[in-house]
């Protein structure tokens, strides 16, 4: 009778030595550190991208104060939800990466000329919402985006053609949100930045050119059905 023990003289560990349930159970350690270390960098990346809107807004070219704003925060959305564990945190991380750039750039904006809406959302609280609520879907559908076969396809391809159609508004004069100058390298950029998002969404060459062929319908479809003012 007593304690059966080991070769070292310990008692082993319970489902150790081949037992059933052992490897689960440290899978389960493994994955649950996986999602903490995720929460904490989608909060830190939040900060991160923040400190940079507010350093872009006051100190590099307009050019890349365009394209970062709100283009990198959109990159940011898709990276944390593409990536979470499951739609629960999904929706945590994508929250974090819409609040922490906003808390970061709150604060960053108070060593320059008190608070500058321009360093997140580019104006009025309304925007800035819209922006957060944007960001926020932005990281959800990226989730989504993550399922085989075509419904994933057209997902990753939807969040990239809405930026695309975004940007080409920005870049055509005449559009309701033209910006000066936003054509040709930003717009070159955001479509590397497109590009990007549909890479990380899709596991293979199929599945991306699919998602790219969707994503060129909505910037077609709004020049078709939506000319210039």
């Amino acid at each position: 009778m007593g304690d059966e023990r080991d070769g070292t003289g310990h008692v082993p560990l319970p489902g150790a030595g081949g037992e059933p349930g052992y490897e689960g159970f440290a899978e389960y350690d493994r994955r649950q550190e996986r999602i903490g270390r995720q929460v904490v960098a989608a909060f830190a990346l939040g900060l991160l991208f923040g400190v940079f809107g507010v350093v872009a807004t006051h100190v590099l070219p307009i050019g890349v104060t365009a394209v970062f704003n709100p283009y990198g925060y959109f990159l940011l959305a898709v990276y944390v939800g593409g990536t979470a564990a499951g739609i629960g945190w999904a929706a945590l991380c994508s929250l974090l990466a819409a609040l922490a750039p906003l808390v970061a750039s709150m604060a960053g904006t108070l060593l320059f000329e008190g608070f500058d809406t321009r360093a997140w959302g580019g104006g009025s609280a309304i925007e800035t919402n819209v922006l957060l609520v944007a960001i926020f879907g932005y990281g959800l559908a990226a989730y989504v985006a993550r399922r085989d076969g075509i419904a994933g396809d057209v997902t990753a391809g939807l969040l990239g053609g809405v930026l695309l159609a975004d940007a080409a508004d920005k870049a055509a004069p005449g559009w309701v949100e033209y910006v000066p100058g936003f054509w040709l390298w930003p717009a070159a950029v955001v479509a590397l930045l497109v590009m990007a998002t549909i890479a990380l969404l899709r596991g293979n060459t199929a599945g991306r050119a699919r998602a790219l062929a969707s994503a060129l319908v909505i910037p077609a479809a709004v020049i078709l059905l939506a000319p210039p003012w």
